[in-house]
Order: structure tokens, then sequence, then C-alpha cells
């Protein structure tokens, strides 16, 4: 949790930085405009807040960042790493070719897995086709997540990655949520892939 904790703060160094700055030239501005003070009285002082506000800042949405996402991944039974930061996730999957099944059939038994799944929300089937298939989940916190699963298959073997992504593309932290839904359908394709590498096959 500690890592996933530093890679949220160098997440958040650049916007805390820019509020900090703000906050200075704000000061600085009251300070010598409204007081009359001079620019080498106003310049430490504004510098001080600047500091107290970006910490402050960084500080607090780390904090509730972590909680979200310790929650996030004890919900859906995962150890927190830092790659949880990362927007969007991404996951691979890989496994020998599957000759007997087509892209589309493996992607049905992918739609069907994640159809069954006791956790995640499914909202939305978006796009569903020759090896693609793309979801709209809700995720924990009530986040949305959009996921796009893309299954290529070939003699040499048979690559799926699975991309998620908060539906609200200004999001830079979703507290692990698109994260924590990446690891459980890949999950869930590895089972399907490797049920079809194995002859068990997928139930339907």
């Amino acid at each position: 949790m500690l890592s996933y904790w530093f890679a949220v703060v160098r997440r958040l160094a650049l916007p805390a930085l820019g509020i900090g700055l703000l906050c200075a030239a704000a000061m600085a501005a009251v300070l010598v405009l409204a007081d009359g003070a001079p620019w080498r009285e106003a310049a430490p002082q504004s510098l001080t807040a600047a500091a107290v506000v970006t910490l402050a800042f960084a500080a607090a949405l780390s904090t509730v960042t972590v909680v979200g996402a310790a929650r996030t991944a004890r919900r859906y039974g995962l150890a927190l790493a830092p790659e949880a930061v990362a927007l969007p996730c991404v996951r691979e999957v890989r496994v020998p070719g599957i000759t007997d099944m087509t892209a589309f059939q493996l992607t049905d038994g992918v739609r069907y897995a994640v159809e069954k799944d006791p956790v995640l929300r499914l909202e939305e089937v978006t796009a569903f086709g020759h090896g693609k298939l793309d979801l709209t989940v809700c995720g924990p916190s009530d986040t949305t997540v959009a996921v796009r699963v893309r299954i290529t298959t070939g003699p040499e073997g048979t690559i799926t990655t699975v991309e998620a992504r908060p539906t609200a593309t200004y999001k830079r932290l979703d507290s692990a949520a698109s994260w924590a839904v990446a690891r459980v359908l890949e999950r869930h394709v590895e089972e399907t892939l490797r049920a079809e590498v194995t002859g068990g096959g997928q139930p339907h």
C-alpha cells in the first residue's frame, strides 16, 4: 500500500505544485497591492504559503485516494500495487494457439463469463463482434469504467488485451477502480482461453 501511496503522490506532484503557485501569486498580489508591502517581503511569505498549500493538497488527496483504493482492492480480493495508478489500465493474456475456436466464439465466452460474475456490475455491452468486446461496467464507488477487450487468434498463439479507463475522461485518479475491473476481466479471459486450450470448453 505504501508503494501505491508514493505512486499517487508522484501523479499529484504537478497539479499540487500548480495550485501552490497560483496561491503564491494571489497572496503576493494581495500583500503588494492591498497592503503595500514591498516585493522582497511579500515573496517569502507567498512561497511559504505555496509550500503549505501544495503539501496539504497532495497529502489530503493522496490519503483519500489510497483509502478508496484499499477498499476497492479488498472488495475484489486483490493486492494493491503501484500499477493501479496508471490510466488506462492495460492487461494482456497470452495462451497457445486455439485452432478449433474462432475469435468470435472466444469473445462470446468472455462475455458470458463477465455476465455471470457476482462482483462486476455490467451496465452495457457497447460493441460485440469478431474478437471485439466493449463494455461499460459500474465499478467501486459507482465509478463507471469503460472496458475494451480485443482477441487475436493465430497458429502461434492467442493474444487478448484488456484496457479499462473511467468513462469520465478528465479523471487522472480513480482509486484503482479501472485497475480492479481490468484485473477481474483478465482473470475471466485467462480462465476462458485456457479452458479452450485444455479442451474443457466454456459452459453455456
